[in-house]
């Protein structure tokens, strides 16, 4: 994709994750998520030609809301960018250097070359200069320390031959080797980072003068202890630059993923967990950023001639063609409750509140099931028979609320009809996922696209049987393709099948006791400690099991909140992934979990759902 294509499809909502900081481009900032998260395209709009472009487009109405929020962020003006931006991304490479590199000392001289090259990079696209061609107008100085490697005054051209030496050094030494030995040698600091945040720098108009980030990239393709080598190297250094780190989870460890250290500020002066940043409060933030970005790429769409997305997907389900199921369906469940409640007064008012209710088709049918559900709860009291004691069709109203998004989902899976629909669903589904969301969105649009014949066709909007039916094909698509995806594949899979089949069951129960639905499990802080932090030796037989929970982690498809308490105890709460939840048809909404035990969770890897017989069995710990 072009800069500038690039530039018209960002969505600015994406920033929202950093508006709360002061002053986001300075100090380490740490982006983390599962692939597909958005971290690399949070990183590419920090580099000049991007920055450059969005002023230049300013008066464009896609472009403009990008500059106003890069404006406030202080990363431009009216005259241009305010950031010079450098990038390094990482790839599999280095992991071969790894296995020669005794000390890092040639992964740092490997660094130092990168950062000088993507800095002149840098410096050419911002003056808007030919890279490679123009490096001659560039000049660097710096006052560097006794011994450091990156020369002290220099034009881009030298310094480009300064860089492309190691380089060449560095593949010279790959092609070499037959079996590889232990190396010895490279760079014993990493002086790149001194030079990028305080040499004076010259692109042939003057000195620049804007303030530096520089921008590390797919960290999760580094060896581990070259991972720890360069943010120890970047944590220790505290130079007055700003250094944004992408990526993976997977790329850390089960302590890391386990414990607050993965999430919270530890070191560094901010870690940005995506998927949790997106959550709880922030979840509409993240609604309108991908909407933004629907939209966007819709509108650039091959035919679809500036239409937008959204006015395209039915938020509601037609009624004319199913008004008849839902009152035979309303019918049906007066007919269970009249023969289930027989001789007893106490449920009258109630029953005859639900047949008076003269709303849509649909509305009513919610209003019976809700009615079942409450006197299903009232039946299984203890002092549910006093003859005196009739319910006022008052407190129906009031106690029906809590109970209607529970109706709702339990109707519309008796009746098979559509659950998954609506701008709103497709946010949800996404579990704060860009990947996921453009999944799911990609595959509706593609539906609606292939109806539109012409400029001027006025195409009907996407049904929610329809939109039901593709959500549905997506979620299973990447259900069947989770044992290539993931480590531990196979126990991975049946993992998540036992609990998708255990929140089912809890789920649907008669009294809908956990509203909206069961969509996750929680362990106590204890057993989360016992996996994070006991010995390995003593853990043995749970060392399988850590490995598929922190996998699952670290690919989005369980997310994990702390601290959650509950009964005086505190918890740690694993949600399912929100397309998983549609594979198993449960409600979207969070808030639904129930304890486990380690032992449990171990059967559930081993041997698939097992039915209520693994609560009773005892704890492995």
């Amino acid at each position: 994709m072009s800069d500038e294509q690039f530039v018209r499809l960002f969505g600015p909502g994406a920033l929202d994750v950093v508006d709360d900081k002061e002053d986001p481009f300075s100090g380490l900032v740490f982006f983390r998520s599962a692939p597909g998260g958005g971290k690399t395209t949070l990183l590419r709009m920090m580099l000049p030609r991007p920055l450059e472009l969005v002023v230049s487009l300013r008066e464009d109405q896609q472009v403009k809301p990008t500059f106003d929020v890069l404006s406030n962020l202080g990363a431009v003006d009216e005259n241009g960018a305010k950031l010079l931006g450098a990038m390094i991304s990482f790839s599999t490479e280095y992991q071969d250097l790894a296995q020669i590199d005794r000390g890092n000392g040639l992964f740092r001289s490997l660094l130092d070359s990168r950062i000088v090259i993507a800095t002149l990079r840098s410096l050419l696209d911002q003056s808007g200069r030919l890279y490679p061609d123009d490096l001659k107008t560039l000049r660097v100085t710096w006052e560097p320390e006794s011994g450091a490697t990156v020369p002290a005054s220099a034009s881009g051209t030298e310094l480009f031959e300064w860089a492309s030496e190691i380089e060449r050094n560095f593949y010279d030494t790959m092609d070499d080797l037959g079996e590889p030995d232990a190396l010895q040698g490279g760079h014993t600091r990493l002086d790149s980072l001194k030079w990028f945040a305080r040499a004076r720098m010259f692109d042939g108009r003057g000195e620049v003068r804007s303030r530096r980030i520089l921008l590390f990239d797919e960290l999760q393709f580094l060896d581990n202890a070259q991972r720890k080598s360069l943010i120890n190297l970047v944590t220790n250094a505290r130079e007055p630059c700003g250094i944004w780190i992408a990526e993976r989870l997977d790329a850390m460890s089960h302590q890391d993923l386990l414990t607050e250290g993965a999430l919270e500020k530890r070191d560094y002066d901010s870690v940005i967990q995506l998927e949790t940043q997106w959550s709880g409060k922030r979840s509409s933030g993240f609604t309108r950023f991908a909407e933004q970005i629907a939209n966007l790429r819709a509108s650039k769409a091959d035919g679809f001639e500036g239409r937008e997305f959204f006015p395209l997907v039915a938020n509601e389900e037609e009624l004319a063609q199913g008004e008849n199921r839902y009152g035979e369906k309303s019918s049906e469940i007066e007919t269970r409750l009249v023969e289930k409640t027989a001789g007893d007064s106490r449920y009258e008012e109630w029953i005859s509140a639900a047949r008076e209710d003269r709303r849509d088709a649909i509305s009513s049918a919610i209003k019976w099931r809700s009615t079942e559900i409450l006197i299903e709860r009232d039946l299984r009291r203890s002092q549910a028979s006093f003859a005196f004691d009739v319910l006022p069709a008052d407190e129906l109203d009031e106690k029906e609320k809590a109970v209607s998004r529970a109706a709702e989902h339990f109707l519309r899976t008796e009746m098979e009809t559509p659950l998954y629909f609506g701008k709103d669903t497709l946010a949800a589904v996404a579990s704060s996922n860009i990947d996921q969301y453009l999944e799911v969105a990609g595959a509706l649009f593609e539906e609606i696209s292939a109806k539109i014949t012409g400029p001027r066709s006025i195409p009907r909007s996407l049904s929610a049987e329809r939109q039901d039916a593709i959500i549905r094909e997506v979620a299973e698509l990447r259900w069947e393709g989770l044992v290539r995806r993931l480590p531990q594949g196979y126990d991975a899979k049946r993992f998540l099948e036992a609990l998708g089949k255990y929140c089912r069951d809890q789920t649907f129960r008669p009294t809908a006791p956990y509203m909206p639905g069961v969509t996750g499990f929680a362990i106590s802080m204890q057993d989360r400690n016992t996996l994070a932090n006991e010995d390995e030796k003593k853990i043995k037989h749970l060392l399988q099991l850590r490995n598929v929970v922190t996998s699952l982690v670290a690919h989005n498809l369980i997310t994990p909140h702390l601290d959650r308490k509950a009964k005086g105890k505190s918890y740690m709460v694993f949600y399912l992934n929100r397309l998983l939840c549609v594979k198993f048809g449960l409600p979207l909404g969070y808030g639904g979990w129930r304890e486990q035990s380690l032992g449990t969770l171990h059967r559930w890897m081993e041997l698939g759902d097992i039915g209520e017989q693994s609560d009773r069995e005892p704890r492995l710990v």
